[in-house]
């Protein structure tokens, strides 16, 4: 019985050490166009890799927990305890020549809405499924 849980938490270990949430990136001036993924990682240090027109970025994401309506944004009108599952994100990635590309979002348990911005000054909205509140998605 003794090796049976240990089993089961050092499976359960690895399941969660792997848990990753994938992003889809698109142009911000159409939202259709697939432009990259941003994905996750969910094990401390939580890292994240942006693919983006053939470049690789990377570097490190933080969350926490949105209180005010301000900060909830799309999900304002999220009602009673879902709320304390509403978290603003951030990330700071670079790549290889340098090139910066910082991420902004909002998410409630695993729907993601934001926007990365480029160092050029190029814009990419990015979304997981199912579409953001009041809007359909077209899949």
């Amino acid at each position: 019985m003794k090796y049976r849980k240990i089993a089961g938490l050092f499976v359960l270990g690895l399941l969660v050490g792997c848990s990753t949430t994938n992003l889809d990136l698109s142009s911000a001036d159409n939202h259709k166009a697939y432009a990259g993924s941003l994905t996750l990682t969910w094990q401390y240090p939580k890292s994240a890799e942006i693919l983006l027109n053939g470049k690789r970025y990377v570097g490190e994401w933080s969350d926490r927990r949105c209180i005010t309506p301000t900060c909830r944004g799309e999900y304002e009108s999220v009602q009673g305890i879902h709320r304390s599952h509403i978290r603003r994100g951030a990330a700071k990635l670079l790549a290889d020549d340098n090139s910066a590309l910082n991420c902004e979002w909002v998410s409630h348990f695993k729907e993601y809405i934001g926007i990365c911005s480029s160092s050029d000054g190029m814009q990419y909205r990015l979304q997981s499924e199912p579409s953001p509140p009041g809007e359909k998605s077209d899949a």
